[in-house]
């Protein structure tokens, strides 16, 4: 019988079997959706997904290196002709493993237009003639997708993941088995990590002093880990600043991952420098080779084992480690993808404690088919969800929002709480009395330190420039410095604050959320509430006054970002009129139902593409960083003395690795691309590669990128 073969010669001279690889892939399908009791059915897809490698056009292709020919397709015609159920998903799966899941439209054009060909008849006959097609068929599906198209387009999305990583493990084993032997492959027991965390826990308890706030954390963490032992469902844990959020909210998580025999915690992050803080902190209780640190800027430690790199490495590919830490836009981007390399990782989402940390960032315009999807992972794919913040959003199910029903709040009494826990005074005289920015400057005098946050960049610039010729140790922190200068102007920051020494620093709000840094006296620039409230983060944050100061009021040119930002900071005035209302946790639950009635949900009509399965229009729609800027690398001695990276060799080459850019992204900022242009012809850019540009414009140690006589929003993101 003619040998057939999936794949052409690994390193020890060895073919990988197509009967053995179909086999392989389709085991693996199986045990990754049994999760969800759908095991039959993906694994009824490993079988038919490289039916189109019987063909004898491919087979002389891997064996004679000719020239290649579609195989995915043939897989599809095949199961669309069997009287099996879900005949009608299961060429979406098979069709797009190696191309990405196919808008319906497309692929049905597709079956139809090759459905005759002679390399399909080929392929189904050489399969028929070697393959048994047995398998069982799911008889009790607790899914509702038959009346439900938005469940339905999900269930594809799950199976989709499942069979692409099954895929892709199978291949790998074949072409490196060195490499496969790094993964986990579920190596790991959320019971020892529980146990590990309960430990140290209880130490640090155990040497911490006996103070008001150490108590109140204490308490804080008892009451929430005794509603560990519930099933999977929706949380909310509503903590205010300096409460042990973070801490509380692991321990939670792995101890009801342990009651639920649950696999893995995924905590998601608006921002990278939460990200590394806490990610940082987990490290150090559970040991670095238990927690994938997954987002644009995390580089490998140079004393990290060469063993753990390429283990984390090889994890950011289908996330199967313990714990996850990652981005917003990396959780929610593979959600909503089409492509096989995003997708891999969605099986793993199931059977998992997800925390969404700063859960109020979560942009409103795609919040319906966001909450549509977490709800879909809790009720179908035996997850949890945890809504970690200070200021909770109103998720809540009622009339005119279709929201979650029985959130469970973690944290008995949190207004109470808060108002124990309250660090700050507001005041709110400055509101109506509009001030100028000297006038902003005079205030932050009344201090030795002082940070004021601002809603522009320009603003920030202004602010700046007036304040810095009035008084010495003035800072700015703005995007229109990289990352990496922001974070020494913090350090220095830091250690004025720490020598009690006189420090003054004008921000944008990157500062509000993650940054640990405390001010007597915070001034926050007319805003949504919950950046308000974010900004008295940073005030009295270690407790060391009886009371910090936040002062809110409005600029006399008050210019504020457009869209959501502009509606969500005009329906904030409408709920402070008393100081006091601030320091409570019900407040925001208001403020959210009344911002959320007057924003449209589904901006980008996702679900109405979702209902269609226009799979590849979603993943075009759902950007949460806009598509409109170019990257921007700084190159600038004063700021770092070298580049990790040599961008001499990167324009030589035409080309830069995942890991070179890595190691760039704290030196890069975003300039807008209708933009680029006016810049070139300037001298201020040049192109390095499409759509990577390198700054050769002034570029100050104190203020960052320099645009003399041109609007700075116009140009920088």
């Amino acid at each position: 019988m003619e040998k057939f073969i999936a794949h052409t010669k690994n390193n020890e001279g060895k073919t990988h079997d197509l009967k053995d690889h179909i086999y392989g892939t389709a085991n693996n399908a199986k045990k990754f959706a049994d999760k969800w009791s759908m095991g039959d059915l993906a694994y009824i897809s490993g079988l038919l997904h490289d039916l189109g490698k019987y063909s004898d056009q491919f087979q002389d292709y891997l064996k004679n290196n000719s020239s290649g020919v579609e195989h995915a397709i043939a897989g599809a015609i095949f199961a669309k002709n069997k009287s099996i159920k879900f005949s009608d998903i299961l060429p979406f799966f098979i069709a797009g493993h190696h191309s990405g899941l196919h808008n319906l439209t497309d692929l049905k054009n597709s079956l139809k237009e090759k459905a005759n060909k002679d390399f399909v008849k080929s392929s189904i006959n050489n399969f028929t003639n070697n393959i048994k097609l047995e398998y069982k068929e799911n008889e009790n599906i607790n899914f509702d997708i038959k009346n439900d198209p938005l469940e339905l387009e999900f269930f594809m999305r799950m199976m989709f993941s499942s069979l692409v990583d099954a895929d892709y493990l199978d291949t790998e084993k074949h072409f490196d088995l060195n490499k496969y032997s790094l993964r986990n492959i579920n190596n790991y027991d959320i019971k020892e990590l529980w146990k590990k965390f309960s430990e140290n826990q209880n130490k640090l308890m155990k040497e911490a002093e006996d103070s008001k706030l150490n108590n109140f954390r204490n308490n804080i963490y008892q009451s929430v880990l005794n509603k560990a032992a519930q099933k999977n469902k929706f949380f909310s844990l509503t903590v205010p600043t300096g409460g042990g959020k973070t801490r509380t909210g692991l321990g939670f998580a792995l101890k009801h991952a342990k009651f639920n025999n649950m696999d893995r915690v995924i905590v998601v992050i608006p921002y990278t420098n939460i990200i590394e803080q806490t990610a940082k902190t987990y490290k150090e209780i559970l040991g670095e080779e238990n927690i994938l640190e997954h987002h644009s800027n995390f580089d490998f430690n140079e004393n990290e084992e060469e063993y753990n790199k390429e283990k984390i490495k090889l994890a950011t590919e289908n996330w199967d480690m313990p714990v996850v830490v990652t981005t917003s836009v990396q959780f929610f981007e593979s959600l909503f993808s089409h492509k096989t390399s995003k997708l891999r990782k969605l099986h793993n989402l199931a059977n998992s404690v997800i925390i969404f940390d700063e859960v109020q960032t979560l942009p409103p315009e795609y919040l319906n088919s966001i909450l549509q999807v977490l709800k879909q992972l809790v009720k179908n794919y035996n997850s949890s969800i945890v809504f970690s913040t200070a200021t909770q959003p109103a998720f809540g199910d009622r009339d005119n929002f279709n929201g979650i029903k029985n959130i469970e709040e973690l944290v008995p009494d949190t207004d109470n709480l808060f108002r124990n826990l309250a660090r700050v005074e507001y005041d709110l005289t400055y509101i109506e009395k509009k001030l100028s920015w000297n006038q902003v400057a005079e205030l932050m005098l009344e201090e030795e330190q002082a940070l004021t946050v601002v809603n522009t960049k320009d603003d920030a610039k202004e602010l700046y420039s007036i304040l810095s010729k009035k008084t010495e140790n003035v800072y700015h922190l703005s995007t229109y410095m990289c990352s990496a200068h922001r974070k020494i102007i913090l350090n220095e920051v830091k250690e004025k604050l720490d020598n009690n020494e006189s420090c003054y620093l004008i921000s944008t709000q990157l500062i509000e959320a993650g940054v640990d840094i405390d001010f007597p006296l915070v001034l926050r620039a007319m805003a949504p509430l919950d950046s308000i409230v974010q900004a008295a983060g940073r005030c009295n944050r270690e407790n060391k006054l009886k009371k910090g100061k936040v002062i809110v009021f409005t600029p006399q040119e008050n210019k504020l970002p457009k869209g959501i930002y502009k509606t969500a900071t005009a329906k904030s005035k409408l709920f402070l009129n008393d100081p006091d209302q601030l320091l409570t946790a019900e407040i925001f639950l208001d403020y959210f139902d009344t911002l959320y009635k007057d924003v449209n949900l589904d901006k980008k009509k996702i679900n109405e593409s979702r209902k269609s399965f226009k799979f590849r229009e979603v993943s075009r729609q759902f950007k949460i960083i806009p598509d409109d800027t170019v990257n921007v690398i700084i190159e600038n001695n004063d700021i770092v003395d070298q580049l990790p990276v040599n961008l001499n060799v990167i324009r030589d080459k035409e080309f830069i690795s995942r890991e070179e850019w890595r190691k760039l992204q704290p030196y890069i900022i975003s300039i807008r691309k209708y933009k680029v242009n006016d810049l070139l012809k300037e001298g201020m850019l040049y192109e390095l590669l499409e759509d990577v540009y390198v700054w050769t414009g002034k570029y100050d140690t104190k203020e960052g990128i320099i645009l003399d006589g041109y609007n700075f929003n116009d140009y920088v993101q």
